[in-house]
């Protein structure tokens, strides 16, 4: 197992809405109800972490049984779907995000983004034989590059103001560099009825712990701050 800063992005990740959570709570803009909703989303994708954590130590995710289910295209989306699934079912949790969103400098949700450049990791790793290069290529890459944007753009809305509408096609760029590469990519480096990519280290490497915490869970939390941004800038520009 090497040495890799998923297990600090995620628990990055988790602090950012605990903070903005808290503060919004104790400036009233946050009932309690509203604010226990938010940790309790908080909980299940530290509950999914740990799950998928313990299945990829068991080698469950190195079964014959699941890499042939294309686990690339499918097991990404689990925490996206536990969230949307709260989302739909929670008028309080739904509340709270869109509360959260509206009471937050739009800074805020892109200076998080600039987290992404820590995928350039994976072009280290994938030089020396940890992760498949074509993965790295393909989506590491970009990513880091998104992240980079990031950066830029905090710099920027530091000195001038940027269009909502703008702000909300950026947050859709770093969903997109993500959705239209990563699953295809994944799967087609996955022993299966897919498996193109073949050269050593193949996709089976990003479901190794702690690696598989990218796909699975750290990735996904990246995207739903996207969206989550993107829709209340994109409605609010309307």
């Amino acid at each position: 197992m090497s040495f890799s800063t998923l297990p600090f992005l995620f628990a990055l990740q988790l602090l950012f809405w605990i903070s903005l959570t808290h503060t919004a709570h104790g400036r009233q803009q946050l009932t309690d109800r509203q604010a226990r909703s938010i940790l309790v989303w908080l909980a299940i994708l530290v509950l999914w972490g740990f799950a998928t954590s313990m299945l990829a130590i068991c080698g469950v995710y190195s079964s014959p049984a699941l890499l042939r289910s294309l686990p690339g295209l499918w097991l990404p989306l689990v925490p996206m779907i536990l969230s949307a699934s709260l989302y739909v079912s929670s008028t309080t949790f739904r509340d709270a995000i869109h509360g959260i969103v509206t009471v937050t400098p739009s800074r805020t949700f892109i200076f998080i983004q600039v987290l992404r450049i820590t995928a350039i990791g994976g072009l280290y790793k994938a030089t020396h034989d940890l992760m498949p290069l074509i993965f790295t290529a393909s989506v590491g890459i970009p990513d880091f590059l998104y992240g980079v944007s990031a950066l830029v753009l905090v710099g920027i809305t530091r000195y001038r103001r940027v269009s909502l509408q703008l702000l909300g096609v950026w947050h859709i760029v770093g969903i997109a560099v993500i959705v239209i590469t990563a699953p295809f990519v994944l799967q087609l480096s996955l022993p299966g009825p897919w498996y193109i990519f073949q050269t050593l280290p193949d996709g089976r490497a990003l479901l190794e712990f702690p690696m598989v915490l990218a796909p699975t869970l750290v990735v996904p939390f990246f995207i739903l701050t996207n969206a989550i941004a993107a829709y209340h800038l994109l409605r609010k520009s309307l």
